[in-house]
């Protein structure tokens, strides 16, 4: 084992004992972090948890639930989907590129040099549903003075993942990268987020490519003492040049800011500014259709707004935030138990939110996935162990208990809370620690296993 998977593995061990008490099933408390959903099917929603992949056909009146196993992962990772008009999701896993094309029933992953590769984002194309583009980044080696280098390659789809191609060439080799995106205004424009040799110092770099990656500029993203990466937010959608970046500190607990990348006015380099200082991390923001209003949102900055002309914002509720996502019915929230959701849907920007989810209230496996499905077979069994992990085990005679004794301000209910749920509250404090100091530490290691598997 070499220096930096042994260094990397102890801080994940540390990370895993001092964690030991809400470590649950896969090492993860029960958690939901992402919603994505599908241009062409208004009642396709999905929900991604820390234990699998949810589903809803009625925009988000029901969930069902997809195991880690059928998707063909496990552990602590979070892969990114997005769905193409076919319906068909793609999913971004260390294991390679896994896509489902029967309603999550069966799930296959990307063949060839794609099956060997590490992925670790994708970004649709806003004009054009069909057409993604995947990043993958993984690690290589390390030289004497103990820099790391690794393998970042882009593929792109444009038939909705039944076949891809490479552009340009493998990345600087220096660069660990974490998030790509396209744009609304300009086709042949691709960014993306890494790291250069990340270490104590990380230094971070925004890539700018012009001519659809085959060539890349740099420009750098000044990290804080305590920040460790940065992420894409979004991109403008009327503005190719106007870029959102979050960026990322060692713990949930510690300082992240809200920066936003424009082109200067008098023709130099783009300027970077902070729009935002948040005391712990944002881990929730949405940017309206027009580019007019954004959104933020974390466990301690609550929901927040802004118009992106002076960029003031406003508390809008204190929901302990896990991500967020704007659709055309409103401002849709991810929050653990204690807001009384995990999935919640605001029609006031977010002043309150009605519940759509309670981990209580999913259905089970996906019911319409039969026998001889990866989904049936696999997450079947699963089902009641992870049922008792969420605290739903007991038969309670009241469907979707849902545990609202704890919700704080921004919580409306669209029912009174039922009663004899044991569903549990989402520790925030012990386990957002642990995820935010381990994860880019399991990322690197995962990733550097992956390769030296292939």
């Amino acid at each position: 084992m070499s220096r930096a998977s042994s260094s990397i593995s102890a801080a994940v061990a540390a990370a895993i004992l001092a964690s030991a008490p809400v470590a649950l099933a896969n090492g993860r408390f029960p958690e939901s972090n992402q919603i994505a959903f599908a241009a062409h099917d208004p009642d396709l929603v999905l929900l991604r948890v820390t234990f699998g992949l949810l589903v809803s056909h009625d925009r988000g009146k029901t969930f069902q639930w997809v195991c880690e196993q059928s998707i063909g992962y496990s552990g602590v990772e979070d892969p990114m989907y997005t769905v193409t008009p076919s319906n068909a999701i793609i999913g971004t896993t260390f294991q390679g590129l896994t896509v489902t094309r029967d309603n999550a029933c069966n799930w296959s992953f990307a063949t060839g040099e794609l099956n060997e590769a590490v992925f670790i984002d994708l970004s649709a194309n806003p004009k054009d549903a069909k057409n993604v583009v995947v990043f993958a980044s993984s690690y290589d080696k390390e030289d004497d003075a103990g820099k790391y280098y690794f393998t970042s390659k882009i593929w792109e789809t444009k038939d909705e993942g039944q076949t891809f191609q490479q552009l340009g060439a493998a990345l600087d080799s220096s660069l660990l990268g974490y998030t790509i995106d396209l744009t609304s205004t300009d086709p042949n424009r691709i960014y993306a987020s890494a790291v250069r040799h990340p270490g104590p110092t990380p230094k971070g770099v925004l890539l700018t490519s012009k001519n659809h990656g085959q060539t890349w500029e740099e420009e750098p993203v000044q990290l804080l003492e305590e920040e460790r990466s940065f992420f894409i937010a979004a991109v403008d959608p009327t503005n190719a040049e106007r870029v959102y970046l979050r960026t990322y500190a060692t713990s949930i607990d510690k300082p992240t800011r809200l920066l936003l990348r424009e082109a200067d006015p008098d023709g130099g380099a783009p300027t970077l500014r902070t729009v935002y200082a948040a005391p712990s991390a944002l881990q929730g923001f949405a940017l309206s259709p027009d580019g007019a209003k954004v959104y933020i949102g974390g466990p301690k900055d609550g929901v927040k707004v802004a118009s992106t002309q002076d960029f003031v914002f406003e508390q809008r509720s204190n929901v302990e935030v896990q991500c967020l996502a704007l659709g055309p019915d409103g401002l849709w929230a991810c929050s653990n138990e204690r807001s009384g959701f995990v999935a919640g849907l605001s029609k006031d920007d977010g002043a309150t939110f009605e519940p759509r989810l309670r981990f209580c209230d999913i259905g089970g496996p996906i019911a319409s996935c039969g026998p001889g499905t990866a989904t049936n077979d696999r997450c079947a069994q699963l089902w009641p162990e992870q049922k008792q992990i969420l605290g739903c085990g007991g038969d309670t005679g009241v469907p979707g208990d849902g545990g609202f004794a704890d919700a704080g301000p921004g919580f409306a209910p669209d029912k009174p809370p039922p009663s004899g749920c044991d569903c549990h509250a989402s520790p925030a404090g012990p386990w957002g620690a642990f995820v935010s100091v381990v994860g880019a530490a399991v990322a690197l290691l995962r990733r550097s296993r992956r390769a030296r598997k292939s």
